[in-house]
């Protein structure tokens, strides 16, 4: 298994450069590397339900350079793969520059699993920068047929890899230290490390996984791009720092000790800005950085979330930006997900989540779960696009594969009569406020997401981090 795994790891980065020399082959190479990964994370104990041992590889042990897999790292892989094999049946023809997006598609593939799958320092920091540089060349990607977005797209592009490396030259700074203190790479050393190490190699993850107030980029990164582009991003790569923080949680009593509330932060900061936009897809991109704070709100269901919000934000964007019969079916499919319709993944996720919880950290979220709700019922009733320049049938594909995962949900331990009840009353509640929501005199407002906004986020959560950290992490709180 060992073997397979390092091969697993390295073809995609070898795909992507083969693809130079034999161009025919990018987009069956692509198609074929999401396949094994789908199988790969089957095979570890990546479907909802199923368990496995973990695999663990120590590559350079004397510096605890390590990657492990689990369940819960298996469960974010299969979203991987999923998503992956979903955005390449988009490539054909008919997709201007299908090819080049392809090959990139093949390194930000890679370079999310290997983030995922890294319990090292460097190894997560070495393929979070390769990924922000795939990351980058998606955004400012833009088909021939819509020649009018190009400057835009490139600035937001460049505004994105701004920020990616400034927060992770944090990060890299804060690795430094904590190797000068314990001589290892590895994320358990930080049970040892400094406040201020702390603080920097968390300000690094919170802004790869569009957290909080370090999430400012999200939501003008997701309006700019292709939907097609959209569903990548949104599918796994903003996922990949949201789990590089969690697993460093575990390694980190203090950082352990803070995560609910920057969760709960991030879903109340993000939820009140989608509220207040107009537009679906600013609506859907600050519900993003609200079900950020789902994600790691409960670090032993992170994957399954991950895995759960990661199917249905693909079937939202896409889905919102077609017209024709299969629009409905992938936004009903997609929004009863998020808001936990009892049945599915969605449901069994947050209830599984919700019940790990601190009780004020529980209801805090079921009550963003209204605001979900609402959001997914604006959603159901936003007009109607002008145009769908893409074919049909990768709709009915999208939908099946996305829609059969996310009904893969049938988790015994989710279905209690308290999570029942919660789910029901949340869902009647947020469908009401979603049906008059429009009616409601609230004025639209928009925050401001420039570059100096963004940097300027970063700069207040590194210090709320430094303060939290390293001058009341002792103090007992509820």
């Amino acid at each position: 298994m060992t073997e397979l795994t390092l091969v697993w790891i390295v073809l995609p980065f070898l795909l992507a450069f083969a693809t130079y020399l034999v161009p025919v082959l990018t987009r069956p190479g692509l198609i074929a590397m999401a396949l094994l990964t789908v199988a790969y994370a089957v095979q570890q104990g990546g479907l909802p339900g199923s368990t496995q041992t973990a695999l663990e590889l120590n590559l350079l042990d004397h510096f605890g350079v390590t990657l492990q897999i689990n369940a819960n790292v298996a469960s974010m892989l299969l979203a991987h793969g999923l998503v992956t094999l979903v955005v390449a049946l988009y490539l054909d023809r008919r997709f201007v520059g299908n090819r080049f997006v392809a090959m990139q598609l093949l390194v930000v593939h890679g370079s999310a699993n290997a983030v995922v799958i890294s319990a090292d320092l460097i190894s997560a920091y070495v393929a979070l920068e390769v990924l922000s540089v795939g990351v980058f060349l998606l955004l400012t990607y833009g088909r021939t047929n819509q020649p009018t977005v190009g400057e835009r797209q490139l600035w937001v592009g460049l505004r994105y890899l701004f920020m990616s490396n400034v927060a992770m030259l944090f990060y890299l700074v804060g690795t430094v230290l904590v190797y000068g203190r314990t001589g290892s790479l590895a994320m358990r050393s930080l049970a040892d490390a400094t406040p201020t190490a702390l603080a920097l190699i968390a300000i690094g993850l919170l802004a790869k996984g569009a957290i909080f107030a370090a999430g400012l980029w999200l939501p003008l990164t997701y309006v700019s791009a292709d939907p097609v582009m959209v569903a990548v991003l949104s599918g796994f790569t903003t996922k990949a720092g949201a789990m590089a923080l969690v697993r460093c949680s575990e390694a980190s009593a203090v950082l352990a000790q803070w995560l609910p509330y920057l969760s709960a932060g991030s879903a109340v900061f993000g939820i009140v800005l989608a509220l207040g936009t107009r537009t679906p897809q600013q609506l859907l991109a600050w519900s993003s950085v609200s079900q950020m704070g789902f994600v790691i709100a409960a670090p032993q269901w992170a994957g399954l979330y991950g895995l759960a919000h990661g199917l249905a934000k693909p079937l939202l964007f896409i889905g919102s930006s077609v017209m024709g019969r299969w629009r409905w079916p992938m936004l009903i499919v997609g929004a009863a997900s998020l808001a936990g319709v009892p049945g599915g993944l969605g449901y069994a996720a947050k209830a599984l989540s919700l019940s790990a919880l601190a009780p004020w950290h529980e209801w805090l979220l079921t009550a963003v779960t209204v605001g979900t709700t609402c959001l997914g019922v604006r959603i159901l009733r936003a007009p109607v696009p002008k145009a769908d320049p893409t074919p049909r049938w990768q709709h009915k594909a999208t939908l099946a594969i996305l829609g059969c995962g996310l009904l893969w949900g049938w988790l015994p331990a989710a279905y209690t009569t308290a999570s029942l009840v919660k789910a029901l009353a949340t869902l009647g509640l947020g469908g009401l406020l979603g049906w008059f929501w429009e009616r409601l005199a609230f004025p639209a407002w928009r925050l401001d997401e420039g570059l100096e906004a963004v940097m300027g986020g970063l700069g207040v959560v590194l210090l709320l981090l430094l303060l939290l950290f390293g001058g009341v992490n002792y103090v007992g709180l509820p």
